[in-house]
């Protein structure tokens, strides 16, 4: 099915975002809708045309995407939820969300201020550092992912991280943020 939705997409820097995406949701994106459906075949069918609409509105994706990472996942759950609820409404099985549903939770929510508070930080990094630092620790790329995509070598993704975590370090202390002594 990843071919199929590649070639909706144009571009090769794009349809190696489009496969990261995949292959990074794609069983969040099952368990969504098998917690909803309780059919596997039907669950498949809700993912399918999940991926199948983001293929299709890769612009709206890429925007998502370009303004924060974080919110693809959100996006991509609202897309399979509502496709899996049109899926029961179709099998006269309607009636809304269970009342014991909750969409997935961020798995730590006692960090999330802080965590806004280290991507805000990130947001105010120079341009050069930002990017880098943004799908380094905010969407868990690899240094040769983040190569790839940026059109560098990866010493330079290593170089760019290295001085970035330095600026980055020097802010938080100016917020008063002291590294703890282990």
């Amino acid at each position: 099915m990843l071919a199929f939705y590649l070639s909706l997409i144009d571009g090769e820097d794009n349809k190696s975002l489009f496969t990261e995406f995949y292959r990074r949701y794609e069983r969040k994106l099952y368990a969504v809708a098998l917690s909803l459906l309780k059919n596997p075949a039907l669950a498949e069918e809700a993912v399918s045309g999940a991926f199948e609409r983001a293929a299709r509105h890769f612009e709206t994706f890429l925007k998502i995407y370009q303004n924060n990472c974080h919110e693809i996942e959100p996006w991509a759950v609202t897309i399979v939820k509502n496709l899996s609820l049109d899926i029961l409404e179709k099998e006269g099985r309607s009636g809304g969300l269970p009342e014991d549903w909750d969409a997935p939770a961020p798995e730590d929510t006692e960090g999330e201020d802080a965590y806004r508070r280290l991507v805000g930080l990130i947001r105010s990094m120079p341009q050069r550092y930002r990017r880098v630092l943004e799908l380094k620790f905010v969407c868990e790329w690899s240094t040769k992912e983040i190569a790839h995509h940026l059109g560098l070598k990866e010493d330079a993704v290593k170089q760019r991280v290295s001085r970035g975590r330095e600026l980055l370090m020097e802010k938080l202390r100016e917020e008063g943020y002291e590294r703890e002594s282990v």
